[in-house]
């Protein structure tokens, strides 16, 4: 018996029972990632990820990692086991965080950043103190300005007003400078912020600054001009579009951070509701073209780039894809973008749209009906093969439908062609990292449309977040809580039936409920109060975006969630759009 022990004794690897120096290896390496994971874990809460999913995959990794290498009696084995098990759940948090956090927060290591870091810090005394950097419209490296240089305060101008924008995510900056002062403004997910003015003279080099970056001629101080060039912040290049007007009053600006991203959205992409998405995908049958769609929202409310969107469904490169726009923002693949100018010779709106229409196109976007004989022109019988796309700056379907028919100038033409109307809202999206649960009330649960039996947790703003017990401004949204934007949206769809009673009687209200009872599609408000009980958003900002802009209601207090709006049936629109018959 004792001979047995002896012999199961020998056959144990002495490596693994007492090799010391693999422990020691075994155990720094586990202590290395372990103080790794407990920065990830701060991380995660930060960024508003999932606390238990990644929790346990970290902390998996780094047990499975120190067991694996324990049990492997080779230490040129085992060390590398243990590596590859800690980091690989490590590298797969890295590329997971990186795909949702904002650019300037992701994570980036690696030779071109070490060389970009030391490259900034021996270049920032040439900058006297300047934060930004710029490359010029053909893309060179523009040099900052250094302690002598009389460009100086023009470019300490425009650096404190980029970086402090950038700093607080705004998309867009306007400003308007005149002999008694100026007032200057950006817009972070749609709200527009006062920000400290300078002097005039200050203001005007630092257009003139901007205008040389762009390419612009610096003299010119009526014409409307249009640039762009690149601000270099972190080292992340950030495009720069630029657009500058004059009057006998004063100059106005207007600056827009990568506008081209925004632009560049799939219909998927703009937000559209699940029924809503699968109607407007239809829109780009190829079998199914043909009709006009009226898409419909107010100035700053993002009509332009959801038109942009919907031409975007359309495969450019088998259809012939047009447009004819008066404020050329952004070129799509393949699209023929043509703008028009009130300076061309002779060559008004309608004239130049009939040229294009002549050309047999496949899809036209039209972006202005407001001219005499657009609308007309669009609704002809000859163009029924064409899809029109027409932008019409009103707020809902009633209102669009009504311009519509003014532009058109007679029910029966305006309505044949209709096909679909889309109106939307931009939306603030609640900040995931910081937004902060609540239990409705019974009374708010019954008017969004909640059952008693069914709980759903609702989500308010906070700006702010808890690490290590101290609370502290969200960092993913400056303390606004909330993050990037998104539609609410409407879509009417206009068939048979409802074209009966468009025309000849202009009953634009049987037409809507006909459709609404028949397609079952929400109205803009269930499409906002769709949006609170979905987290997306809160109610507070629904209650902002459906409010009237003549209506001063008393908003709610942040941290409360005592308010809702009165019903979920959508306001009833006008009977009659005004046109003549």
């Amino acid at each position: 018996m004792h001979h047995m022990y002896f012999v199961l004794a020998q056959n144990v690897s002495s490596e693994f029972l007492l090799d010391p120096i693999k422990l020691l290896i075994l155990f720094a390496t586990a202590l290395v990632a372990s103080g790794i994971v407990s920065k990830l874990v701060s991380d995660i809460h930060r960024c508003g990820l999932p606390c238990f999913k990644w929790h346990g995959i970290l902390i998996g990794g780094l047990v499975a990692g120190f067991f694996a290498g324990l049990f492997i009696p080779t230490i040129w084995i085992s060390w590398p086991v243990q590596i590859i098990f800690t980091m690989g759940p490590i590298l797969w948090y890295w590329k997971s965080r990186n795909a949702v956090v904002p650019e300037k927060q992701k994570f980036i290591i690696g030779g071109a950043k070490v060389r970009a870091m030391f490259k900034k810090r021996g270049a920032t005394k040439a900058r006297s103190g300047g934060t930004l950097s710029f490359k010029d419209t053909n893309k060179k490296d523009r040099l900052n300005p250094g302690k002598n240089d009389p460009l100086l305060p023009a470019f300490q101008a425009a650096d404190k007003l980029l970086s402090n924008s950038l700093l607080a995510r705004a998309s867009r900056i306007d400003m308007v400078v005149k002999a008694d002062g100026v007032t200057t403004v950006h817009t972070v997910d749609g709200i527009r912020n006062k920000l400290e003015s300078t002097t005039p003279e200050i203001a005007m080099s630092m257009i003139d600054y901007l205008k040389d970056l762009c390419g612009l001629d610096v003299k010119e101080r009526r014409k409307r001009q249009n640039g762009s060039c690149w601000v270099i912040n972190e080292e992340i290049v950030i495009p720069l579009s630029f657009s500058i007007a004059g009057s006998s009053t004063g100059q106005q600006m207007r600056l827009d951070f990568d506008r081209a991203k925004n632009m560049s959205r799939t219909i998927p992409q703009v937000g559209f509701l699940p029924k809503q998405e699968k109607v407007v995908l239809e829109l780009a049958d190829p079998l199914a073209r043909g009709g006009v769609v009226l898409v419909s929202a107010t100035a700053g409310q993002g009509l332009t780039s959801t038109c942009l969107s919907l031409l975007s469904g359309h495969d450019a490169f088998t259809a012939a894809v047009k447009t004819l726009e008066k404020n050329l923002i952004h070129r799509l693949d393949g699209v023929d973008h043509q703008a028009w100018t009130s300076t061309q010779g002779g060559v008004d709106y309608p004239t130049q749209l009939q040229s294009i229409i002549r050309r047999s196109p496949d899809v036209v976007y039209v972006e202005d009906i407001s001219e005499t004989g657009v609308g007309k022109l669009v609704a002809a019988s000859n163009n029924s093969d064409i899809r029109f796309y027409v932008a019409v700056p009103a707020d809902g379907v009633s209102a669009c439908v009504s311009e519509w028919f003014k532009s058109v100038g007679n029910i029966n033409l305006a309505a044949e062609p209709l096909r679909m109307v889309i109106a939307q809202k931009l939306c603030r999206k609640l900040c995931v990292a910081c937004r902060v649960g609540y239990q409705p009330s019974p009374e708010q649960a019954k008017k969004l449309g909640i059952t008693a039996s069914k709980p759903v947790e609702l989500y308010k703003a906070s700006g702010k977040v808890q690490v290590k017990n101290k609370i502290i401004e969200c960092p993913m949204c400056n303390g606004t809580g909330y993050l990037g934007q998104t539609i609410i949206s409407e879509v009417f769809i206009i068939d048979a039936e409802a074209r009966a009673f468009l025309a000849p009687k202009g009953d634009f209200k049987s037409a809507y409920n006909a459709s609404r009872m028949k397609y079952k599609l929400p109205g803009m408000q269930e499409s906002a109060l769709q949006r609170v009980r979905d987290g997306t958003t809160s109610l507070e900002e629904a209650i902002r975006i459906l409010t009237p802009a003549t209506a001063k209601p008393s908003a709610p207090a942040a941290g409360s969630a005592q308010a809702a709006p009165a019903s979920t049936k959508p306001a009833s629109p006008p009977s009659k759009p005004k046109a003549s018959s």
